[in-house]
């Protein structure tokens, strides 16, 4: 059994039955435009059918209908049988128009008596299913909760409604089949005219609960709610301005057509990208194209009726000529505008995807606003996956993944698309594209990440290489503190002892020898400096690289620091609460120089207090400040070796140290780590 076969056994009832509803819908299509045309040179009817319109309201049912089958059949969402409730009501109001003008031309063609009814009912039903239904059902799964209840409040004013206008009695029109024009009708007439102003606050609540929605929702979702929130506004607006229309005529009939028009345009770009953002509703990309037809369609209509309408205000000449220059002018305007009309719907459909400026720019933007010193290649290629609306984009290089952006799923290998990352005509890594499930890549975009990949195979191998920087640093730090390390060593158990031991002995020679008065005071001295050295070794050591920082306790490490060269004439405070959260790198470097500068002010400054304090600063990374209440220091003074020092631990980590006078007195040593 071939797939296609395998698919239709597999369609179950509410499938069938939505490809019948738009097989049947797609012949009542075809059956008016026939009667239409043959009609062409035919008057209409004494009283009002509005004959000028069935070219719009077949439009709108030949986009509305096809798509709510596809939706039903592909995605089983609700929302199709809404879009298929709308293509009915607009067929329905065509066929109308067509065959009432049919049955004046042809008086022994049965059925007038209903047409009327149906093409000033079909128009409203498919309004209000769009201002009253349609809203509630635009989420992933179908309504649930407050909005399915909506949802259903909404159907069942759409069926009063329904009910209530089809028993409307048209002046002139023939005699109502159920009704015979009587009491009934007039009641429909009075109830219909009083229930209008409802839909609208109806409509404008329903508004209301998307302006609810789209201040709770994610930034992704918001997009889209905002152009659905300003076309059901519009609707609504455009439906009460009809409806006086249609009783008032001149202007107000005029601007409801073209508010109409524009909204049911926008409802349905607005119901595009809520769609373009459900791959569970599997709809294909080509409807792009689609709303394009749709927008052109519905711009050219609406700019035809106001144009005629001005200029026969206005004009001397008669509306054949008026007509004739509207139709030429609208000619001119027809490729510009269409050329427009494609960009922005590319651009709102498929994202910077559908313009490579435009997605190099995105993707620029993003790598602007990312950190500097961070990875940026996982900006990049987030800001790629969001301008192309992908599911996922890895980057990898020689077998190895470096950076990648969304969900994994389990079938990704299936889906995903895999570009080869060159360097000088060498392989050195892949790309890879994963679309929406349910989705397909389009040739466009395909074809956007081909002339990509050498931008991402660029940046993929500058990230590599500053990765490989970034370990050499972590190397020589981790070869430098070891070197420390043995040394501390060396000091504290080796040369310390050696000169404590050599005083003591020392000490001890008086009282086996007979020595000088001069002898002795000279050996004391001897004793006593070595004593000092011996006791300047072990703090040295004690300094140089403390216990404390090998269990990653920095903290500790900094208040043994103030606690050693706090005195009575010198005091060290340290505000530095975040400081265990450091890796051991960074707490060794961050230790070294805020020991330097500390021996710095106590021994060369002259200062009497000093503060240590680690703070990150506004932009990431680590900021470490030394302050002190001494002589200062002179701009143009040359650094020492301490400063120089200092400097140098800092560019270890990419770091820097820069080293100032306070206003009044004292210094500031200020080390930034990214």
């Amino acid at each position: 059994m071939s797939p296609a076969a395998a698919d239709r056994r597999r369609l179950g009832a509410p499938e069938q039955l939505a490809i019948g509803c738009g097989a049947l819908l797609l012949a009542l299509t075809a059956a008016t435009v026939a009667v239409l045309l043959s009609t062409t040179g035919v008057a209409g009817p004494s009283y009002e059918v509005r004959r000028e319109l069935a070219p719009l309201d077949l439009v709108a049912s030949l986009l509305y209908g096809p798509l709510g089958t596809l939706i039903v059949v592909r995605g089983r969402h609700p929302v199709g049988w809404a879009f298929l409730g709308i293509g009915w009501g607009y067929a329905l109001t065509a066929a109308g128009i067509a065959w009432t003008v049919l049955c004046t031309a042809e008086p022994g063609v049965p059925g007038e008596a209903w047409a009327n009814p149906l093409l000033i009912t079909g128009w409203m039903t498919a309004t209000l299913i769009s201002l009253l239904v349609l809203p509630h059902l635009l989420t992933p799964q179908g309504a649930t909760g407050w909005a399915r209840r909506l949802a259903v409040v909404g159907g069942l004013v759409v069926l009063v409604a329904t009910c209530v206008r089809l028993l409307v009695q048209t002046p002139g029109a023939p005699p109502h089949p159920l009704t015979g024009g009587g009491a009934a009708s007039d009641l429909a007439y009075d109830v219909d005219g009083g229930l209008i102003p409802l839909y609208f606050l109806l409509g404008l609540g329903v508004t209301g609960w998307l302006a609810h929605r789209f201040r709770t929702g994610s930034a992704e979702q918001r997009r889209g709610l905002a152009w659905l929130l300003v076309a059901l506004a519009l609707l609504a607006v455009a439906y009460m301005t009809f409806e006086i229309g249609i009783s008032l005529d001149g202007g107000w009939f005029v601007a409801g057509i073209v508010l109409l028009s524009v909204a049911e345009a926008m409802l349905l770009a607005a119901v595009f990208v809520l769609i373009r953002r459900q791959p569970s509703w599997r709809v294909d990309l080509t409807i792009s194209r689609t709303l394009v037809g749709l927008l052109l369609t519905t711009t050219l209509v609406a700019a035809y009726v106001v144009a005629v309408w001005a200029l026969g205000k206005v004009a001397p000449w008669g509306a054949t000529s008026t007509g004739m220059l509207v139709v030429a002018g609208l000619a001119l305007a027809v490729l510009p505008l269409q050329h427009w009309l494609q960009t922005q719907v590319e651009r709102l459909v498929f994202g910077s995807g559908a313009d490579p400026e435009a997605l190099l720019g995105r993707v620029a933007l993003a790598l602007e606003a990312g950190d500097p010193d961070g990875q940026q290649l996982t900006e990049l290629v987030d800001a790629l996956r969001r301008a192309l609306r992908l599911a996922r984009v890895e980057v990898s290089l020689h077998g190895v993944p470096l950076a990648a952006a969304g969900r994994v799923e389990e079938d990704d290998a299936e889906r995903a698309l895999v570009l080869d990352l060159q360097q000088r005509r060498r392989r050195v890594g892949a790309l890879v594209a994963v679309p929406p499930r349910g989705e397909r890549l389009d040739p466009r975009t395909v074809r956007l990440l081909r002339q990509i990949s050498g931008l991402v195979a660029v940046a993929a191998l500058l990230d590599e290489a500053n990765r490989a920087v970034e370990e050499a640093r972590a190397r020589v730090v981790e070869v430098r503190q070891e070197e420390r390390r043995l040394l501390r060593r060396e000091l504290h158990d080796g040369l310390g002892p050696a000169l404590s031991g050599t005083a003591l002995a020392l000490a001890a020679v008086p009282a086996t020898s007979s020595l000088s008065d001069g002898d002795t005071v000279l050996l004391r001295r001897l004793v006593d400096e070595l004593s000092h050295r011996a006791d300047d070794v072990r703090q040295m050591a004690r300094v140089l690289l403390p216990p404390v920082l090998d269990e990653g306790r920095l903290g500790a490490a900094l208040e043994l620091l103030a606690e050693r060269y706090t005195s009575g004439r010198f005091s060290v405070e340290v505000d530095a609460p975040y400081a265990d959260r450091l890796d051991g790198i960074h707490q060794i470097v961050v230790y070294q120089v805020a020991a330097e500068a500390v021996r710095n002010a106590a021994r060369h400054a002259g200062a009497r207090r000093c503060l240590v304090r680690l703070s990150p600063p506004e932009d990431g990374g680590i900021r470490l400040e030394v302050d002190d209440d001494g002589r200062g220091i002179a701009e143009s003074s040359a650094p020492g070796v301490g400063i120089a020092s200092m400097r140098e631990r800092a560019a270890e980590l990419g770091g820097s140290v820069e080293v100032h006078a306070l206003e009044g007195m004292g210094t500031r040593v200020v080390m930034v780590l990214p």
